[in-house]
């Protein structure tokens, strides 16, 4: 069985190919270097039309020749029709708003996809992290890239409410940090994203890298992410939160912090014995769309 999984990012495309079990804990080998798995990732972008998004999708597909696979999972930000049938709102992809999905598929692929599966990049990721490292318990995991999306997890099934999401944790206003408000190009004001998403996090890079040692305590992206850590505390009870994607794997050196800060005057109602932990690789969401699809066959 081959199963190919697409993650269309803010910044890039990145792809995963399985010809083995896709169940398989795979963390340690995501370079493609043996046990069936091959990773590609496209050129960076900024605010691309579509044209520029479909070469990126390209460019991961011919990398891994994957032209022709049993099933493909496709993992993209943004809020779905009610039709399910395009996404309707991306605020970090607008060329992404109104796609249909169909005609994506058939600019991308010679011959149709009869297995196909379409997720939001955060579902994708969180369901390949709860795979791969499984507990019995409660998941929150937190993909941290351009955007900030969130997926809850009961073991390894994908709560949702109703036939929706569990929310897009990164439009959530946690309110002024230092003397300003920060508004986004959208008008929403101190959004999540607008403190740590990948875009405002722009005075800490080294080249094209994200270098997030330097934070302390006291930077408005590590309290915007402590005070958004505690609200899912609050909400969903979690007994793991898992911090992933581009922005997460950035901040793995500050897990001992981040665990102090959401632990101090953190509700009681909050599960006590809570662990905090990363992703180990950056295709968490392509190797979880290519898992879900995998269920299709």
């Amino acid at each position: 069985m081959t199963t190919l999984g697409i993650d269309i990012g803010g910044s890039s495309v990145k792809a995963v190919r399985v010809d083995a079990d896709v169940d398989a804990d795979v963390d340690a080998d995501v370079d493609g270097s043996g046990g069936g798995i091959g990773t590609a990732t496209s050129f960076r972008y900024s605010s691309p039309d579509r044209a520029e998004l479909m070469r990126a999708i390209r460019e991961c597909v011919d990398a891994l020749d994957a032209g022709s696979v049993q099933a493909v999972g496709l993992c993209l930000p943004g809020r779905v029709n009610s039709e399910r049938s395009a996404i309707e709102t991306a605020a970090n992809l607008p060329a992404l708003n109104n796609w249909a999905f169909d005609e994506l598929f058939a600019s991308v692929f010679s011959s149709p996809v009869l297995n196909r599966r379409v997720v939001s990049d955060a579902d994708a990721a969180g369901y390949d992290f709860a795979t791969g490292f499984p507990i019995t318990g409660r998941t929150a995991a937190i993909s941290l890239g351009t955007g900030v999306g969130l997926c809850v997890l009961d073991g390894e099934r994908i709560a949702t409410i109703g036939d929706k999401g569990i929310g897009h944790l990164g439009h959530m206003d946690i309110g002024r940090i230092g003397d300003d408000d920060r508004i986004d190009p959208a008008g929403a004001q101190n959004t999540l994203e607008s403190y740590i998403g990948a875009r405002s996090l722009g005075s800490y890079t080294d080249g094209l890298n994200l270098n997030l040692a330097p934070l302390t305590r006291g930077d408005p992206p590590m309290q915007a992410l402590v005070r958004a850590l505690k609200i899912v505390h609050a909400i969903y009870q979690p007994h793991r939160i898992a911090l992933l994607g581009g922005v997460g794997l950035a901040l793995k050196s500050h897990r001992g912090m981040i665990a102090e800060m959401v632990s101090e005057g953190l509700t009681p109602l909050a599960d006590k014995d809570w662990v905090i932990e990363f992703a180990s690789s950056p295709f968490c969401a392509a190797r979880g769309a290519a898992k879900l699809a995998a269920q299709s066959l």
